[in-house]
């Protein structure tokens, strides 16, 4: 760890020390990571030979490689994110259309939405609908995967398409993200005008499929972390 005073004067001296120590302990690369309180010494850091690397939950990361040859671990490429099919006993969606949605009416979609950072796919589909409609639901599996290169900030797009089972049919819409949230029969849903084709698409998949189930593998290493190593495997249909 660095020691530099409040005021930052002797960060730029420490951190060259430093590099040229880390060097001859023939480290690879170095991060440093700067919340907004220390962004003063950003351009301290950058003199030294610093790059920007990522920016995440407030903290801006710089990379140094210390050899030429080195490759240290890229910026995340893609964003992850959920939408739940769920369908209940009377063969009924779930369906939401957002209050906001560019230059055109929304049209009737899954509730879901990103993944947050640590968080399994099953519990943040789970919270998403919890989130956009107050039903309860219970993961069942993976539907299907979407990979698209939307080039948003240079990332593209993982939109994992789940089929889960409500535990609770009363809805309360978020109010300030979601205008209408109904249970519509599958087969109004599925010739609606005001939706799309790859949502159509999908759910006739999850009708004729059960999809990717969640296991384990007990001999995997750091078994005692299932939630962090759950694994989406193939159902025996």
């Amino acid at each position: 760890m660095l020691a530099f005073s409040q005021n930052g004067t002797d960060f730029g001296a420490a951190l060259a020390a430093s590099l040229q120590n880390w060097s001859a302990a023939g480290w690879r690369f170095v991060w440093l990571e700067f919340s907004l309180e220390n962004a003063a010494l950003i351009a301290q850091a950058a003199a030294q030979g610093f790059a920007y690397h990522h920016i995440n939950n407030g903290t801006l990361t710089m990379l140094h490689r210390l050899t030429a040859e080195t490759e240290g671990p890229p910026d995340a490429s893609h964003y992850v994110g959920v939408g739940g099919i769920v369908i209940n006993g009377r063969n009924q969606l779930l369906t939401i259309r957002e209050k906001y949605f560019g230059d055109r009416p929304a049209f009737y979609k899954f509730p879901g939405g990103y993944v947050h950072p640590g968080e399994h796919l099953a519990e943040a589909i789970v919270r998403e609908v919890w989130e956009e409609t107050a039903v309860q639901t219970q993961f069942d599996g993976v539907v299907g995967v979407r990979h698209w290169h939307v080039d948003r900030f240079g990332k593209s797009d993982l939109y994992f398409v789940c089929r889960l089972t409500p535990l609770s049919e009363e809805i309360q819409p978020q109010d300030s993200e979601i205008a209408e949230c109904v249970w519509m029969p599958v087969a109004q849903f599925l010739q609606h005008e005001e939706v799309s084709a790859f949502n159509r698409n999908f759910v006739e998949l999850a009708l004729e499929k059960t999809g990717l189930l969640t296991a384990v593998f007990p001999d995997y290493p750091g078994v005692e972390r299932q939630a962090a190593i759950e694994l989406l495997l193939p159902s025996k249909e």
